[in-house]
């Protein structure tokens, strides 16, 4: 006697359409294996990701309703929490270092590196800057990615 199907394979055949349909990766998990279902072969699923990225059309949108990208690269949460508190005081001025929370020397690199804020000379007996402050350039990067959310909401 057979055990039971744990997919039937009218749901596989409905699975494989859709993934074929909208150009997406589809993963099933069950309790002894993982099946996934690319809509073309391994070798050209980058193809199609590449593709559908460069398009910006993956839902079948029509052309002139896509929205624009978005402004810059995406913050992780110690760097969205950083910034909204630096944009709350303002630009070009100087805040402790250590009323920030989760802001390590890792953050404060990559927001440095793109030219968001600014850090004083001066450092503590830790090697951190005792002090950094907003840029110019980084309030009106927040100005433009709060304009984009609020005319792109659901992105």
């Amino acid at each position: 006697m057979t055990a039971k199907a744990l997919i039937k394979q009218a749901e596989l055949r409905r699975l494989a359409a859709v993934a074929k349909h909208h150009g997406i990766t589809i993963e099933v998990e069950t309790e002894h294996y993982k099946l996934r279902m690319y809509p073309t072969s391994r070798s050209d699923a980058s193809a199609t990701e590449e593709a559908t990225t460069s398009e910006g059309n993956p839902l079948d949108i029509p052309y002139h309703q896509i929205p624009p990208r978005p402004i810059q690269l995406k913050f992780d949460h110690s760097e969205e929490r950083a910034m909204e508190y630096l944009m709350a005081v303002g630009a070009d001025k100087p805040v402790d270092r250590y009323t920030l929370k989760n802001f390590g020397r890792h953050t404060q690199k990559k927001l440095q590196d793109r030219g968001y804020i600014g850090v004083s000379a001066e450092i503590d007996r830790y090697g951190n800057p005792d002090q950094i402050w907003l840029t110019k350039a980084g309030q009106k990067a927040m100005r433009d990615m709060d304009m984009h959310r609020s005319k792109y909401p659901v992105l």
